[in-house]
């Protein structure tokens, strides 16, 4: 069975307590086991005596310590201090003494009782987390604390600062309610909620609005404490204010997009007459030839036409460029209503235009051309208050194996075309094969 002397000995160790005592009647001077160990010696290995414990203090501490020792023997008051004292392998302890006066069954002083007690690991513990509360309150990240239903517990500055919220204002409330608005995600919301009732950590990017009701974007990573024991104290998370980020995205996201219409502007320019806006004689060449080699490999009819306006320069002497122009427009828009959504169109000269048509034999492409012949020619074409009479004609011809490039299928319709006007004009003729 432990004696009182076994447990006041196991407390001293667990606590790193250690007494001593001053015998005021002969001036020595006694340590506890404990006390020669905070000292970094051997229990009993000398005999203490008051300079000696007096010089084991730092040198900076010394005259304070035995001042305050001195004013204790004086006033007969209890002393309480904190000091270094120098451990024998060179270093420094921190250490926490409390005494009072001891007095005989007559009244008399007799010892100035002490109890020694070795604090560095508190010291050391308690400045660390003072410089980590300073660190976390002083951060620019805000930062938020909660209880384990999600309502606030601590804010750091930056945080109030961010969101314009006092810290009573945010005390006691969840957070979420506060700042989150009707533009906040939803989507968002419910995922935060949900890792929180996991107990999950997670990252989220919200909108919030502050205390005057302007929004900003935060980037939150929330996640759970725990005790020792695995009990919830709350969540933590720190927050950075990505509202210029975010700018800096939508930014390059319209300039992204301001370019890509650009390009495709760029490309259509490349690619289409700017007048007429049908496709250009390059784009229809490099298309056109495409579908011939498609058209060729599976063994399918293709057909070309090309078509030239009538005296068209007639037009432009007799009613202006303007009118020309317009004769120009009304063409295309007659292809384009005319022509299937899988035919190639192009104007590929000043009043020449040429036509691709997949799956299409001769007499397919004649029915076409003939469809475009009559269109214009029963379509008025209006300048003012004049109606300009306008109309085409048009050479036909169907690929073969033999043709081997779009410039050699151009010039056979072209052929036809030539025989269409030397016979009068508008009208539609087909290339012999």
């Amino acid at each position: 069975m432990l004696t009182i002397d076994d447990v006041l000995r196991l407390t001293h160790e667990v606590t790193r307590t250690g007494h001593w005592y001053i015998d005021l009647d002969n001036n020595t001077v006694f340590w506890s086991d404990e006390v020669f160990r905070i000292h970094g010696y051997e229990p009993g290995s000398f005999k203490p005596d008051f300079k000696t414990a007096i010089n084991f203090y730092h040198p900076n501490d010394r005259q304070r310590v035995q001042k305050i020792i001195e004013q204790t023997l004086s006033s007969l008051q209890p002393l309480d201090f904190v000091a270094r004292v120098l451990h024998q392998d060179g270093a420094v302890v921190l250490v926490h003494s409390t005494g009072e006066i001891k007095f005989s069954g007559t009244g008399r002083p007799q010892y100035l009782f002490g109890v020694f007690r070795d604090i560095t690991e508190e010291e050391y513990q308690q400045r660390h987390n003072q410089r980590l509360a300073r660190s976390l309150e002083n951060t620019h990240e805000a930062i938020i604390m909660t209880d384990p239903d999600g309502k606030t517990t601590w804010v750091n500055a930056a945080f109030t600062r961010i969101t314009g919220f006092s810290r009573d204002e945010l005390m006691g409330n969840k957070p979420g309610e506060l700042l989150q608005g009707h533009d906040s995600d939803p989507d968002t919301i419910e995922y935060m909620g949900v890792m929180m009732s996991r107990l999950e950590p997670f990252t989220a990017e919200i909108l919030n609005y502050d205390h005057s009701g302007q929004t900003f974007w935060m980037r939150i990573s929330c996640q759970p404490d725990f005790d020792e024991n695995g009990e919830l104290l709350g969540f933590a998370s720190i927050q950075n204010d990505i509202s210029s980020e975010k700018q800096l995205l939508l930014n390059l996201e319209t300039e992204i997009d301001s370019r890509k219409v650009l390009e495709e502007q760029l490309r259509y320019i490349a690619t289409h007459d700017e007048l007429s806006g049908m496709p250009n004689r390059r784009h229809f060449m490099q298309n056109a030839e495409a579908e011939r080699v498609r058209s060729r490999r599976h063994d399918r009819q293709l057909c070309v036409l090309l078509a030239d306006l009538d005296h068209f320069k007639r037009i432009n002497d007799e009613y202006g460029h303007a009118a020309g122009d317009a004769v120009i427009q009304a063409f295309a828009r007659l292809c384009n209503e005319t022509l299937r959504i899988h035919d190639l169109s192009a104007r590929v000269g000043g009043e020449e235009f040429a036509f691709l048509l997949p799956e299409t034999g001769l007499e397919g492409g004649r029915v076409l051309a003939e469809r475009l012949r009559q269109g214009l020619e029963t379509m008025p074409v209006t300048v003012g208050d004049q109606s300009i009479p306008v109309t085409v004609s048009i050479g036909v011809m169907e690929t073969v194996p033999e043709d081997n490039d779009v410039s050699g299928m151009l010039a056979k319709a072209d052929k036809a075309l030539y025989e269409a006007k030397h016979k009068g004009r508008n009208r539609v003729v087909c290339a012999s094969t």
